[in-house]
């Protein structure tokens, strides 16, 4: 199980999109509407992941806010 943390600076509807370092998509997260600020929230990956460097794209009311690059333990 993995925490995904991220920052919005206004409130609306959240969406995690989960990539590989080729860009395939591994899982979306709807994280729901959150207010503005610091989020975390828990993932648990479909496969096995150890040692993956991934990209989490954070979509913010549908627009693309951010990217992040995390390790999988």
């Amino acid at each position: 199980m993995s925490t995904l943390r991220f920052n919005i600076d206004k409130p609306g509807n959240v969406k995690l999109i989960i990539m590989n370092l080729i860009g395939l998509k591994l899982d979306e997260l709807t994280a729901g509407y959150r207010g503005k600020g610091e989020h975390t929230v828990p993932w648990k990956p479909k496969y096995n992941l150890s040692g993956s460097v991934l990209y989490m794209k954070v979509e913010l009311n549908e627009k693309i806010i951010g990217e992040k690059m995390f390790v999988v333990r």
